[in-house]
């Protein structure tokens, strides 16, 4: 996977920080598109800026996306996340460029100049941006060579609860992209939450890895004081969007099923996955079903090991 373009679609927030620090380390990002989802988009676009800032991966264009979803009214985390998305970290001013939308037609209209391959898209926030992109943007499927989304929980399994945030908060953009999504693979929380990490990880951050760790470690002690006890141990928290990066990075980690997938939109029910009945004809969904959660730990700080200063 070392060298393969991606583009990165996300709401940062901090698993999102972390999870674009992750994939910086063997994926050529090619661009990150912002969207409302943790905090609104003014400031999930900065923060993505920022995260890049830290990287030295100035050159890597961030383009602000949807603010709103497709119907529903915005809702945000910032209990989870901070009042700016990154904990205490306060984001330095920092320019962000064209809307996403009109940078991804022109790869649709234009591949020769806009891009040179397809790319994995990885998606870590609310899917609004990639619904507009299969309503608007022609041809748009055939831009990425994946699409890995982190979202809900897969149908028929026990899990945390059935409103996951990203599918909850867009549940009308998640069944756009199963409607018309081919080569989508879904991370859910039911998967995510099996791989968790001992609150002790954050102070493994604070030192040895340079102005990435000390910035990790400061956005994760918030974090992880308001995930901690999610996936059901008190002493361990989630990085949901860092393990759908994993499933880009390293996909033999996970063990996987294919199923049409349909979101319930509206109602109690909101933001659950369903199979898709069967007159209904949607494409297949490669949905993760476990994961190896000790090889998931030992991944990620072996991907840490780039930003390790002497």
């Amino acid at each position: 996977m070392t060298g393969s373009g991606a583009w990165l679609d996300m709401d940062p927030g901090i698993d999102d920080a972390w999870a674009l620090v992750v994939a910086a380390t063997a994926l050529q990002i090619e661009g990150v598109s912002a969207v409302a989802g943790n905090v609104p988009v003014s400031s999930t676009a900065k923060n993505a800026r920022e995260v890049l800032s830290l990287l030295g991966r100035e050159r890597v264009r961030v383009y602000p996306g949807a603010n709103r979803p497709l119907i529903y009214e915005p809702l945000t985390a910032e209990s989870f996340h901070g009042n700016t998305g990154l904990g205490p970290w306060t984001p330095r001013a920092s320019n962000v460029f064209d809307h996403a939308l009109p940078v991804w037609s022109h790869w649709a209209k234009a591949p020769e100049a806009g891009r040179t391959s397809t790319l994995e898209l990885i998606a870590t926030g609310p899917l609004t941006n990639l619904a507009l992109g299969y309503l608007t943007v022609p041809d748009f499927d055939s831009l990425w060579s994946s699409i890995t989304v982190m979202c809900g929980a897969m149908p028929g399994v026990r899990a945390d609860k059935h409103d996951e945030f990203n599918v909850y908060v867009d549940p009308h953009a998640a069944d756009v992209l199963f409607q018309r999504g081919h080569n989508v693979r879904v991370v859910g929380i039911n998967v995510a939450h099996q791989a968790l990490l001992p609150l002790s990880d954050v102070d493994r951050l604070a030192d040895g890895y340079g102005p990435i760790g000390r910035f990790l470690s400061a956005a994760l002690r918030f974090y992880s004081e308001k995930a901690r006890g999610e996936g059901g141990d008190p002493n361990a928290f989630p990085v949901d969007d860092v393990v759908a990066v994993a499933a880009v990075m390293a996909p033999s980690l996970f063990q996987w099923a294919e199923m049409p997938l349909t979101v319930v939109r509206e109602g109690p029910m909101r933001g659950a996955l369903l199979i898709t009945p069967k007159d209904e004809d949607r494409p297949l969904v490669k949905v993760a079903t476990g994961i190896d959660a000790r090889g998931f730990r030992d991944f990620l700080w072996e991907r840490m090991k780039t930003y390790q200063k002497p």
